[in-house]
């Protein structure tokens, strides 16, 4: 076993080809912010080691040798090694939520970044990625993910498709893909016993595996029951192990809280407290305006969620719960009224509630929608709503709603487009679009809706507006833009950690006080305190199991 330390969590791990090093991401529950650690797996483990400057560093790969470490951060891949001899070296663009990375033997890095792209690839050494996978419309896929190198240079990876379970497929050395028969959670590895090892339904899973036919064989045998697993990830998924090529296996295993977060204060430098609420399935916490009352959202089953409002000053006193179907994306209209999407009547809609509880939600709109709808954020006072809609033909738009006339589209294209928050004073729309081919923020005035501009280029999310302008996050860090008259200043980083994200990255999974003093976000509640290693696992394990 290797121990985490009391104040550290882990959230992504590798090992090194030869078995010999073990590379972990760890947040510190003081900070929230991630570093890199690496540890030499003497027989009972070795000392842990902090990387230098890897702050915001998540899921490390290794080099094919062991002697360098790649990890994600500050929206790009980097590479550092293990010596720390040197600093850390950018690769190329890439987010920080991407479905992993794999160092190949000819020197190349195959990563994952999500959001309608496939699998790119990078010279280690540096320069700009290029695709060598693409999303098949046809059958569904939704992401490419976890890429694993094979003996002979081709690739192992995971592929989600609407209404499947993940499977696996081979991507060989000159870009032909096959698929394999094999259902998958997260991802899978190969072992020179001539086993892909892989997760599936909390089962760690081993199948006997040709990489030269690049063919499975046999029967799967289960050799770990009860493997951590957490969802997302385009429907990927992820699971909590890693495999050597020489059978050296480091696992987590799953907790009651895995699928829970906790509400979390936070400062602006970052400094967080939690806040005294039961670890649960939360979502999307939300602020009155007046500070008095929190909203969240909370899975009360496997298709429903509730709204629960807590007393801001005593979050551990829930004084009001909106219950009946799938209640989501809750708005403060004011202090005392809240809207929130709901199917609660058929088709996704928009109600109204005061949460004093005498009168029941009713819908905010008279007339029907022919698309899902879920509110956003009101202006102050509530004269101009943002929300958006799931229109089957073009996915996700933003609109908005000015109290007694009609809805009028903001960003309605091919592009999937949402997020869309309005500051305040009603003047100005901030949205979220993958038009680039990677999430971005875009900002205009309402008033010329037409003129949207782009307003971040290196990848953000999750804009949200207060008193002192546009907050919003870039990767793993918090950034805020002064609104002053006619334009936003420059972005100032107010701190880096990691928190919890929407599901559907539809709307902010935080708020911030709208004096801008602190922010309400979530972390993820699983605290693993040690790392499993079992090394020859073809015997041991398989005894053990």
């Amino acid at each position: 076993m290797i121990p985490v330390a009391a104040d550290q969590f882990v959230s992504a791990f590798a090992i090194s080809v030869d078995g010999e090093r073990l590379a972990y991401s760890a947040e510190g529950q003081a900070d929230g912010r991630r570093r890199i650690f690496v540890v030499a797996l003497a027989r009972d483990g070795g000392n842990v080691r902090a990387l230098g400057n890897t702050t915001g560093g998540s899921a490390p790969f290794f080099s094919p040798d062991g002697a360098s470490v790649a990890y994600f951060a500050r929206g790009a891949i980097w590479r550092v090694p293990v010596s720390g001899s040197d600093e850390p070296a950018r690769v190329a663009d890439a987010p920080i939520d991407s479905a992993g990375g794999a160092w190949t033997s000819d020197d190349r890095i195959v990563f994952a970044p999500l959001g309608n792209s496939g699998l790119m690839e990078v010279p280690a050494t540096g320069g700009t990625a290029v695709a060598v996978t693409s999303l098949d419309a046809g059958e569904g896929e939704l992401e490419h993910g976890w890429p694993h190198p094979l003996p002979g240079g081709a690739i192992v990876f995971s592929v989600s498709q609407r209404g499947r379970d993940p499977h696996l497929e081979i991507l060989s050395a000159d870009k032909k893909r096959s698929r394999l028969r094999v259902p998958v959670i997260g991802q899978a590895q190969f072992v020179e016993t001539g086993h892909l090892v892989y997760s599936f339904l909390g089962n760690l899973m081993a199948v006997r595996f040709d990489p030269a036919e690049r063919t499975t064989s046999g029967v799967p045998v289960a050799i770990a029951k009860g493997i951590q697993t957490s969802a997302g990830y385009g429907s990927l998924g992820r699971s909590g192990f890693a495999v050597s090529r020489t059978g050296t296996l480091v696992w987590l295993r799953a907790g009651a809280d895995e699928a829970k977060s906790r509400l979390v204060r936070v400062q602006r430098d970052g400094a967080l407290s939690p806040l005294p609420v039961p670890p649960d399935a939360l979502q999307a916490p939300r602020l009155s305006p007046d500070g008095r009352r929190l909203a969240v959202v909370a899975r009360s089953g496997v298709m429903t969620r509730d709204v629960r409002v807590l007393d801001a000053a005593r979050p551990d006193r829930v004084t009001y719960t909106i219950q009946g179907g799938d209640n989501q994306s809750p708005a403060w209209m004011d202090s005392r009224r809240l809207t929130f999407g709901s199917n609660r009547d058929g088709l996704q809609k928009i109600y109204v509630v005061a949460v004093d509880g005498k009168r029941p939600p009713a819908p905010l709109f008279t007339a029907d929608a022919s698309a899902a709808r879920n509110p956003v954020s009101w202006s102050r006072p509530p004269r101009v709503l943002s929300l958006y809609e799931i229109e089957p033909a073009r996915g996700r738009n933003v609109l908005v709603y000015r109290t007694g006339e009609s809805i009028a589209p903001v960003a309605a294209t091919g592009a999937n487009e949402r997020s869309g928050t309005v500051s305040a004073d009603g003047r100005w729309i901030a949205y979220v679009s993958d038009a680039t081919g990677r999430d971005e923020i875009y900002v205009s005035r309402l008033d010329r809706v037409s003129e949207a501009a782009q307003l971040t280029r290196n990848g953000a999310t999750e804009p949200v507006w207060a008193r002192e302008g546009l907050f919003y996050r870039e990767g793993e860090s918090m950034i805020v833009r002064p609104l002053a008259g006619e334009r936003l200043g420059d972005p100032r980083t107010l701190f880096d950690g990691h928190f919890e994200r929407d599901p559907g990255s539809n709307v902010p999974a935080y708020d911030v006080d709208f004096q801008g003093r602190f922010f309400i976000m979530l972390k993820n509640a699983l605290q693993p305190r040690e790392l499993r290693v079992v090394k020859h696992w073809g015997t041991e394990l398989l005894a053990s199991f």
